[in-house]
């Protein structure tokens, strides 16, 4: 840098001592008609940049020991040699450095130096040279929140703040699809800092996309940002399938069902005949708009009313399930192979009906589960981990177990089902898919206990 700086200076020495020369020759020693004193290097007009882009410009000199300076657009001469913008002094050059160019640097940028006007005369006038410099502004979306809520039924604002110089042109788009916001519109309309929607209901929530795009003469650039608009509203039923009467048995489990949407996602409290629910017979599984309520049942202290409470701050409901005594089904007396296909099974399943129970704790149809045999081995077997599928009577009913593996062997057991719930699970049955390996039902056991030592 130091040999460039030299180099420069020599140069611009040289030639105004052979402009001087000229000047003599041809008689005239004016000042207008002699070299100016100074230039820009870059020499330009304008000069366009972004924001946080580093800059340097020189202003070079043809006198040593001259008085040179720099004045930025509000007419401050800039003297510190550290800084953000900041200067550094060279023999025949004033250099003008930008590290990180921010919007305030925009403006006209003077070079002044002060010279004699004529060496036999001690007169000093000033010189000048500008550039103005054009800063840009990539699109960004400042604090722009990505999931916003509002109030149903009240006025909305979808909050974008684009920030980009030259500013860019703003669309909108509700879920993919181009929203109008002309000025005649009666539900939106675009506003500087974001999209205004009048009267808004559930049917308004959804994914915002705030697109900023712009063309200039010299570039062209877009981006966009999408937001989640949440409608908040009180809690409502998600479900209406609910039975507010169900049945279980001592020794098995039940399920009980709670589910409601609502904006913030309500929370979700259990009663038992209106007191909390204690003891360690029962789990509850909470989502976001639903809670599920599994019970135990290990005596008949745990029938009654359950209470499911839902609230936020908006609002709350409740609904009561009558948990009643029920007859445990029978499990099935018939869980064979009926046809073999190559990527399924339909099986062969019968229980006889039940006496001495009510028509409506008859069993109603069946539950299988099954694992491939990597499946067993992969989970030591651990049924828990096993496929299920449920089938319930009526005419015409075909229990097919299908989208199994070719080639694929594998491990199945089936339950009764009714009102109260599962009977005991059967045995285990194996079968294969066309083209695996056949195994017997009396080689089971000793097959599983083989398995068990192995991945034990």
């Amino acid at each position: 840098m130091d040999t460039f700086f030299a180099v420069c200076s020599l140069l611009l020495l040289l030639l105004s001592q052979n402009a001087a020369i000229l000047g003599q020759l041809d008689g005239n020693t004016s000042p207008a008609s002699s070299a100016p004193p100074l230039r820009l290097q870059p020499s330009t007009p304008s000069i366009t940049h972004f924001v946080n882009d580093s800059f340097i410009i020189f202003c070079q000199t043809v006198q040593k020991d001259i008085d040179t300076k720099w004045r930025d657009p509000r007419g401050q001469t800039r003297e510190n040699t550290k800084g953000r913008v900041h200067i550094e002094k060279k023999t025949g050059l004033l250099a003008l450095v930008f590290e990180h160019i921010s919007l305030d640097d925009r403006g006209n940028w003077t070079c002044e130096v002060t010279g004699q006007q004529n060496r036999n005369v001690n007169t000093e006038r000033e010189f000048f040279s500008s550039f103005e410099l054009l800063v840009n502004q990539k699109i960004s979306f400042g604090k722009t929140e990505q999931v916003q809520s509002v109030r149903e039924g009240r006025d909305a604002m979808v909050n974008c703040f684009v920030e980009g110089m030259p500013a860019p042109e703003v669309s909108w788009l509700y879920n993919g699809e181009y929203i109008n916001t002309a000025v005649n519109s009666s539900k939106h309309n675009r506003l500087s800092n974001g999209l205004y929607i009048r009267n808004v209901s559930q049917a308004d929530a959804g994914e915002y996309t705030c697109r900023a795009m712009r063309i200039t003469p010299t570039f062209s650039d877009s981006d966009q940002i999408t937001i989640l608009l949440r409608i908040q509203h009180k809690p409502h039923w998600f479900y209406n399938e609910t039975l507010p009467m169900q049945y279980a048995y001592v020794g098995g489990a039940v399920n009980l069902s709670c589910d409601a949407m609502g904006e913030p996602p309500p929370s979700f409290t259990w009663l038992h005949n209106g007191k909390g629910i204690l003891g360690f017979n029962h789990r509850i599984f909470v989502a976001d708009y639903g809670a599920t309520l599994q019970l135990n049942v290990r005596n008949d202290s745990q029938f009654g009313d359950y209470k499911c409470k839902v609230a936020n701050p908006l609002g709350s409901l409740e609904r009561v399930i009558k948990l009643r005594p029920g007859a445990k089904p029978m499990g099935p007396t018939r869980f064979q192979l009926k046809r073999l296909y190559a990527d399924a099974f339909e099986l062969d399943l019968r229980t006889p009906r039940m006496t001495n129970v009510s028509d409506e704790m008859q069993i109603f149809g069946y539950r299988v589960a099954y694992m491939s045999e990597n499946e067993f081995k992969f989970s030591a077997g651990n049924w828990s981990h096993a496929k299920q599928r449920d089938f319930s009577f009526h005419r015409g009913q075909r229990f097919i177990i299908s989208h199994l593996e070719g080639n694929t062997t594998y491990l199945m057991r089936a339950a009764s089902r009714n009102l109260a719930g599962l009977s005991d699970w059967s045995g285990v049955k194996i079968f294969a898919t066309a083209g695996g390996r056949r195994w017997y039902p009396s080689l089971y056991p000793l097959y599983a206990l083989i398995l068990a030592l192995i991945y034990a």
